[in-house]
């Protein structure tokens, strides 16, 4: 997120079949240390413009070195229209387990935004190599010059699709969060209470996904966040 207030996208005309698509297990072997976090805003100093984000933290004292919670917010709201869309524990398991190995809540964010597109009656999207590579290097520059936004090193947006070479229209979402907040059930419950990341989850054109997840140690204006950058395609 950060880019008009909105998620960020660009049609393209086809100029040729993507090369080397297959279903891609999201081997995300390369994320760095280790995670928690929740929905979204960017932080006061890193170039923010994406007021549709609300950050939410756990009122929490450091004890002796231990962590203490004072108060935990519910993790979603009392009249969330849009939580019928998000899969039960059945459907899309551990989706609220912050403890899951990343490789498996990345299975499981996928698993969430093809429920929640089959609740709209679209198709489910596919895992692509190349927005698997696209997605992991925003994560990249994002940790690297440490600000949230679709372009956070500067340049354009589509510059990592072009990167990893894909071909045709392209989407990204992106989130950041602390504790609870970041587990792959509440943030795509932000995503879909984000009237621009809603309309590019439900976008019908899209034929591809790919998600990236990290924990990081730290990361301006949150404590241990979890960063996840999602991926369309066609």
């Amino acid at each position: 997120m950060g880019v008009e207030d909105r998620d960020w996208y660009r049609d393209e005309e086809p100029q040729a079949e993507e090369r080397g698509l297959r279903r891609f297990a999201l081997p995300l072997v390369l994320l760095l240390v280790l995670v928690v976090g929740v929905a979204s805003r960017i932080p006061h100093h890193a170039a923010s413009n994406d007021p549709e984000h609300v950050v939410h933290h756990d009122s929490a004292i450091d004890v002796a070195g231990l962590t203490i919670s004072l108060n935990k917010a519910p993790l979603y709201a009392k009249n969330d229209p849009w939580k019928t869309y998000l899969a039960d524990e059945q459907t899309c398991p551990n989706a609220e387990d912050l403890n899951a190995p990343l490789h498996d809540q990345a299975l499981t964010m996928i698993c969430l935004i093809n429920h929640a597109r089959q609740g709209r009656g679209l198709t489910q999207l596919p895992v692509s190599a190349q927005l698997s590579q696209a997605a992991l290097l925003k994560g990249e520059e994002i940790i690297r010059c440490k600000v949230f936004a679709h372009a956070p090193c500067g340049g354009d947006p589509h510059d990592v699709a072009d990167q990893a070479g894909f071909v045709g229209s392209w989407g990204e979402n992106l989130y950041i969060a602390d504790g609870r907040y970041g587990a792959p059930r509440p943030a795509l419950d932000g995503w879909l209470n984000s009237p621009g990341h809603r309309e590019n989850i439900f976008r019908p054109e899209w034929q591809l996904q790919s998600v990236y997840v990290v924990k990081l140690d730290s990361f301006p204006g949150f404590n241990s966040p979890t960063l996840w950058v999602s991926e369309f395609g066609d």
